[in-house]
């Protein structure tokens, strides 16, 4: 049953009465109707291919409404940039720390657990730590892009690093590759399965066995990362950027 509405976002309620928030999401590119979890904003989606089918997405989600209740009831809880807080960075465990004085941020090893130190005012704590996290990223996809680019014979036009809702990396046509910052937290395996599988797409851009035969060339045991994203990756969502 719907409860309230707002612009292209709905509330279900479940069972036990709980408001389940889902937006609705129209995409042409959809073949068909779907629903599936946005783990950064804690809500689920449903997605249909033309304005015509939204009530029939709507539809489809309202029928998943205890499954969508409890992938969300799953989610950890989310971790802001804030000083104290402890986030992982390429699979380690790190904790954010203000610095009385410096320019830069920078770690601190040394320490069982190693801490990440930010300079400046406390209102600008969240926008240095994100970009230090971004631009670890870009660090870590630009090396590894280029040793798969080079294994496959393939040339990207640009890297780009950005905040991405629904997947770990994408190609255009165009040979253009961007990646969700997120990574940088996750396992370095991790990252490398990601920047190997966006660049095979530079060769195939689809998912067929060649496709994943240039997976394969990049990285013969990528299926032990795609299996880590797909069971641990939700966590990398409860990172928040606000």
């Amino acid at each position: 049953m719907i409860v309230s509405e707002s612009h292209h976002r709905v509330f279900l309620m479940s069972k036990d009465g709980s408001s389940i928030p889902v937006r609705v999401n129209v995409d042409k590119r959809a073949r068909r109707v779907s629903v599936r979890i946005d783990p950064q904003a804690r809500e689920a989606v449903a997605t249909a291919p033309s304005p015509r089918y939204a009530l029939e997405a709507l539809s489809f989600a309202s029928e998943r409404v205890e499954w969508i209740a409890e992938r969300l009831g799953a989610l950890p809880p989310p971790v802001r940039l804030k000083p104290g807080a402890y986030i992982p960075v390429r699979g380690v465990i790190h904790r954010l720390k203000s610095a009385g004085t410096g320019r830069t941020v920078r770690v601190e090893k040394g320490r069982l657990t190693p801490n990440i130190l930010v300079p400046g005012p406390r209102e600008a704590f969240a926008d240095r730590t994100r970009a230090f996290l971004r631009n670890a990223a870009r660090t870590d996809f630009s090396e590894r892009v280029a040793f798969h680019a080079e294994t496959l014979n393939v040339q990207p036009r640009s890297i780009a690093i950005k905040d991405m809702r629904s997947r770990w990396g994408s190609c255009s046509s165009e040979g253009r590759l961007n990646f969700s910052w997120r990574l940088i937290c996750a396992p370095p395996f991790a990252l490398d399965y990601v920047a190997a599988h966006e660049v095979a797409h530079l060769r195939e851009m689809n998912h067929s066995k060649r496709f994943w035969k240039h997976v394969e060339r990049c990285i013969p045991d990528w299926q032990d990362a795609r299996n880590w994203l797909q069971e641990r990756g939700s966590a990398l969502y409860a990172i928040s950027e606000k």
